[in-house]
């Protein structure tokens, strides 16, 4: 799991699948999907890329010509097959990252906004707004997962800040020889007994950056996600049990059919029954929505 920092009191999640949504409400429990379902290839952003193609060569021209008085060293000590064993070790890393890493995304408020509120939400994850929309209340849910985590592995994990808050941009900058050197200086120094501490380099920010940065056109998503590492199954989902507070409000869609909405209605009642119920009206004469209190 990634720690970072707090997120909102509340986030929410569109369910475009009825069938999905049900289960969250009936058997009381999140699914984590694998990042390979995700439908952003670009998500999370699992790529080495350098500004120099991970060229030896290239690599030495740039300590050369900026750090002289470091080539001796550097030489000595990143060789070009050290160089091409790092290189491997690094995207395997990646790919075994990529292989068993799910995730659990929620949406929070956008300019003040909630997330109910969006049309392009319940568009495009709702299923013309067919679907609904669950609001957790993310204290619960963290709860719920340090103690799965726990049960599983018989410890809690390092952190208990377990949300990450997804940042947009228009382009992600690869790794420059300059991220790489600083680096290896620092591997050297520590190693050598000239420092005797380690600081965070830019080389580590880019990793855990990959994590936590997605293209700006899903900007209007303000995605928060929980990130869970399972390297033994080959399913592509991770259960996990939530508790009967975990759920502040249940939105129906506009266009949930009648037989639907009783279904969750009546789960609801029956596993969160603090949570709200809500029902999508079209606002007369607007493009927007209101909500009815069941």
């Amino acid at each position: 799991m990634t720690s970072l920092k707090d997120p909102p009191e509340r986030l929410t999640r569109f369910y475009g699948n009825t069938d999905y949504a049900l289960d969250v409400i009936a058997n009381r429990q999140i699914t984590f999907v694998h990042i390979s379902t995700l439908n952003d290839p670009f998500d999370p952003y699992f790529f080495m890329e350098t500004d120099f193609r991970e060229n030896y060569h290239e690599l030495i021209k740039f300590v050369r010509t900026h750090h002289p008085r470091d080539l001796g060293w550097f030489q000595q000590h990143i060789t070009p097959l050290s160089w091409l064993s790092t290189i491997k070790a690094l995207k395997e890393k990646i790919e075994s990252y990529r292989a068993g890493t799910f995730i659990f995304a929620a949406s929070g408020d956008a300019d003040g906004r909630h997330p109910r509120d969006s049309l392009y939400m319940w568009g495009h994850y709702g299923n013309g707004h067919r679907g609904v929309a669950v609001e957790f209340n993310t204290h619960e849910i963290t709860r719920a997962c340090l103690k799965h985590h726990e049960d599983l592995n018989g410890s809690a994990p390092s952190s208990d800040k377990l949300w990450v808050e997804i940042s947009y941009s228009t382009n992600f900058a690869p790794i420059t020889a300059a991220n790489v050197y600083a680096f290896l200086k620092q591997e050297y120094e520590f190693n050598s007994g000239r420092i005797t501490e380690r600081a965070s380099t830019e080389l580590e920010d880019y990793y855990a950056r990959i994590v936590a940065v997605k293209g700006d056109v899903w900007k209007a998503e303000r995605e928060w996600r929980l990130m869970w590492k399972n390297d033994q199954t080959r399913m592509k989902i991770h259960k996990c049990p939530i508790g009967a507070d975990a759920i502040a409000a249940l939105y129906l869609g506009y266009n949930l059919s009648e037989a639907h909405g009783d279904d969750f209605i009546f789960e609801a009642r029956r596993q969160f029954p603090q949570a709200k119920v809500l029902r999508a009206k079209k606002r007369h004469g607007d493009f927007a929505l209101d909500f009815e209190e069941l």
